[in-house]
């Protein structure tokens, strides 16, 4: 089961900035156009990609997670270069987690 959700980006990050940066990591299994597909090596999963980002605008990206991953976490974290990131799952503006809430990791309370 895979889970979807609407990126935005704040000005000082680009979703292009956001995609280049995944496509140059060891994580990229695969990339064409505007898409990203990544994948978690530690996991060994046997599925094609465990998520896949999606270049819609300058400020939004679609991402799908297929599984919990710490690692693409981290790395679509540091993506982010400290940009600040609003989640929306479903691309619902009203049904906004956080990017850790989006790659199924317990958030601390």
């Amino acid at each position: 089961m895979s889970y979807e959700y609407r990126l935005l980006l704040d000005s000082t990050v680009s979703a292009q900035h956001v995609m280049n940066s995944l496509m140059l990591s060891e994580a990229c299994v695969k990339a064409q156009a505007r898409e990203v597909y990544l994948k978690d090596q530690e996991l060994q999963t046997p599925a094609e990609y465990d998520a896949r980002l999606t270049q819609e605008g300058n400020q939004s990206i679609w991402m799908e997670i297929n599984l919990k991953s710490v690692n693409l976490y981290k790395l679509v974290h540091s993506s982010l270069s400290g940009g600040v990131v609003r989640c929306y799952e479903d691309g619902d503006l009203d049904d906004e987690v956080s990017l850790k809430e989006a790659f199924r990791i317990k958030v601390k309370k």
